[in-house]
């Protein structure tokens, strides 16, 4: 049964809004299972979700991909802050239009944006908004929400600067620059108006947003911020990743977060990529053994987890083949389920609400991840000491079994599908 404790609430999960400079890593990758985890269980549990991607589409960035691009185009090097990967390569190639680096930029970010959206749909990731910065620089909405704080008495000018009080707010700092001296906003006011947005114009209950964890100085500035515009504290959670490293005989001359989602995907797969970045918290640094992965072994979660899946299907083939129905469930007498490997997928089974609940109070999709290979271990425990369909089993216990069976079934489809993995019937 589906849970309730969020029902009616609207939730928007931002998450990866990686720079549109090249392709998406790795780290960014893990960021993206948990996010889009993390938006399975809120509607699980009864809330309307929204995903979205922010898009740092302006900027000394992209005006350093503009020049890149520009660079390559003209058989120069790329400078010395710009953006040497082979990628940019490509885009210089294809590009024919003006030798202007806003102009390159903002094309060559398109295009890489493009791309990403290809990265997360290979993933099984769709998002439902993809958010423009541009279109809050472009508007007068930062200068609008200078002026609500300021209506709010928050705001003083001071050296030519605008500067808020963000220490009523619980900022460790006193106070926050807002616009400087030479009339340019800073990436703070932006990110309030972007918030402003989310809050008070959207009109969402709760915003929840992923960052890697270089991005911890900011927390304290924008949850002040955010508070000092009458958003009620709590309604704004920053969740903060950290970072992940690979190890493989194939992959390890290069380091994890330099490593290309898609790689890794042609690596292992998307359904292994999903279930390996869940198994840890976020805030945990991980080392990942692909190895391991790739091993057909109790060593491998993914294998593992699936493997059970998989025994499932072939009892229900097996089943049809030898015309063994399973019976309405008020017509088996499930008290025959007494043997200790049963009890134990029973078990197992019966936690997944309460997992359910407390992955997402806790923000924690990787106890779901935790609950399914629990249940895997069980299941292949009750695969191996408990036969379903052998000719010395009788048939009201063979009925009780089927039964068993299909609720397994039933639970790790339900704990892959919130972890965003696929439940196959064969391997």
């Amino acid at each position: 049964a589906r849970l309730t404790s969020s029902a009616g609430e609207r939730v928007q999960i931002e998450f990866v809004s990686a720079n549109p400079t090249g392709p998406i890593h790795v780290g960014n990758g893990w960021f993206a299972s948990y996010g889009d985890a993390l938006a399975r269980l809120f509607e699980r549990c009864g809330a309307e979700v929204s995903r979205e991607y922010y898009v740092n589409d302006t900027g000394g960035q992209i005006r350093r991909l503009g020049a890149s691009v520009l660079a390559r185009r003209a058989g120069r090097p790329v400078p010395d802050d710009g953006y040497p990967g082979g990628f940019v390569k490509g885009l210089a190639s294809a590009y024919d239009g003006a030798d202007d680096v806003e102009v390159a930029g903002r094309w060559a970010a398109d295009r890489i944006l493009g791309f990403i959206r290809h990265q997360m749909e290979s993933v099984h990731i769709h998002y439902d908004t993809w958010f423009s910065q541009a279109s809050i620089q472009e508007s007068d909405v930062v200068g609008e929400t200078v002026a609500v704080l300021a209506a709010r008495g928050l705001v003083h000018e001071r050296d030519g600067a605008t500067w808020l009080r963000t220490g009523d707010f619980g900022d460790p700092r006193e106070e926050r620059v807002l616009r400087k001296a030479d009339g340019d906003y800073t990436y703070l006011a932006g990110d309030l108006a972007y918030h402003r947005d989310k809050f008070l114009v959207r009109g969402f209950d709760r915003v929840i947003n992923v960052w890697g964890a270089d991005h911890h100085g900011q927390v304290a500035s924008l949850l002040a911020g955010v508070e000092a515009l009458g958003v009620a504290r709590g309604r704004l959670e920053v969740r903060l990743g950290q970072m992940v490293s690979l190890t493989s005989g194939r992959m390890s001359k290069r380091a994890g977060n330099a490593v290309d989602l898609d790689d890794l995907v042609d690596e292992i797969g998307a359904d292994a990529m999903r279930l390996l970045s869940l198994l840890t918290s976020i805030d945990q640094a991980v080392t990942i053994d692909l190895d391991k992965v790739r091993s057909e072994s109790r060593e491998s979660p993914v294998y593992y987890v699936q493997y059970a899946h998989t025994r499932i299907a072939s009892i229900g083939r097996v089943a049809a083949e030898r015309a063994v129905e399973r019976r309405p469930l008020e017509d088996v007498d499930l008290a025959l389920l007494g043997h200790d490997r049963e009890l134990e997928v029973l078990r197992a089974l019966s936690a997944l609400p309460d997992v359910v609940a407390l992955a997402t109070a806790e923000r924690a999709p990787h106890k779901v991840a935790t609950w399914v290979r629990e249940l895997a271990d069980r299941f292949h425990g009750f695969y191996h000491d408990c036969s379903v369909l052998g000719e010395s089993v009788e048939p009201a216990r063979t009925q009780a079994r089927l039964w068993l069976v299909e609720s397994a079934r039933v639970g790790f489809a339900i704990g892959l599908d919130l972890l965003g993995v696929s439940a196959p019937d064969r391997m």
